[in-house]
């Protein structure tokens, strides 16, 4: 049997005699085949940049005139654990980030240029939030006649206007150089809220050398990603403030919010040219809420409120400055020369 079988191998490869037009017809047939089951292609490159623009409000309530921000951070928390991801500095109106594809993101974006506003906890989605630092001592120093204990209250300082977008579930798909690019659309606007205050009126501003003042049961910190003010209360310091003519002290102050379950009272105090302190307050906690032109109007000597009097002091000959609303009768031209 076994040399059957190596017979009936050997006459299967015994050479056939082949046309030479069979072998035209096979070499076409095989172009064709191959031309259609091997296609050459470049290599494909990832493309892992995503698009973000951003768009500010700049509609502020009295806040008539704000700033381009200088710079924005855009930052990518993970959307499961709300971890650290990627982030990129870019200019107001946005620009590119480099982050991984394939994945779902929380997307969050501020100004990266204020002064007095302070981030922290950056790096977590759930615990990024703004607030502002505790004034020093020579601030507190200003207002040693209030009868507040300072070790009892937090004073900071006012917080600066803070810009912030943020965009939840964000997934960032594979994809190559030549598709189209990913794009993320960001909407920013304040977390910081602006507060006018009048009050009317104050009598003897001519003695009066400087003021000091604090507002209480505001709120200390926002939390970013939810765009929710603390319950944790501070009492905020302010100084801007100016006097009309008629004697209407007009102050304005920056705030994260305030805490409804706290008392907001304006504590003002005056110094006058002899150097002796005055305290007022002002319980304003009523006209918080629904208050949407945040404007704060006290008229003195109703409903409680004290009247702000500052009589003359006694300054001996020589002694004491001109107040906050000095006069000049006459002017004299002091001519002097000036080595160069």
């Amino acid at each position: 049997m076994s040399v059957q079988r190596i017979f009936r191998v050997a006459s299967c490869l015994t050479p056939m005699r082949v046309s030479p037009s069979f072998l035209t017809v096979a070499a076409l047939l095989s172009a064709v085949f191959l031309s259609g089951a091997c296609k050459r292609r470049p290599l494909t490159v990832g493309d892992n940049n995503v698009q973000v623009n951003i768009s500010i409000d700049y509609d502020i309530v009295n806040w008539p005139d704000p700033e381009e921000p200088g710079m924005m951070r855009v930052m990518f928390f993970d959307a499961g654990d709300g971890d650290f991801a990627s982030h990129a500095f870019l200019p107001a109106s946005g620009g590119r980030v480099n982050v991984l594809p394939g994945r779902t993101y929380h997307v969050l974006a501020y100004n990266f240029d204020t002064e007095s506003t302070i981030v922290g906890n950056e790096y977590l989605w759930h615990g990024i939030h703004a607030t502002t630092n505790e004034v020093p001592e020579s601030y507190k120093s200003r207002l040693k006649s209030r009868a507040t204990k300072f070790e009892d209250e937090l004073i900071v300082y006012e917080p600066d206007h803070h810009f912030v977008a943020r965009e939840r579930n964000i997934y960032v798909p594979a994809r190559s150089v030549e598709a189209p690019p990913v794009v993320i659309d960001l909407d920013a606007s304040t977390i910081v809220e602006t507060w006018k205050v009048y009050i009317d009126r104050v009598e003897g501003i001519q003695y009066v050398a400087s003021v000091a003042g604090v507002i209480s049961g505001l709120a200390l910190s926002n939390t970013l990603a939810s765009d929710e003010e603390s319950e944790d209360k501070a009492s905020v310091f302010f100084e801007t403030m100016s006097v009309t003519k008629e004697g209407v002290l007009e102050i304005q102050f920056n705030t994260f919010g305030y805490v409804p379950s706290e008392k907001q009272v304006i504590t003002l105090v005056v110094t006058d040219t002899a150097a002796e302190g005055h305290e007022f307050n002002f319980d304003v906690s009523s006209q918080f809420a629904d208050n949407p032109e945040q404007i704060i109007r006290v008229k003195t000597g109703e409903d409680g409120n004290p009247d702000i009097v500052i009589d003359e002091p006694d300054i001996p000959d020589g002694g004491g400055g001109g107040g906050l609303a000095p006069e000049v009768d006459e002017w004299d031209d002091v001519i002097i020369d000036i080595p160069v």
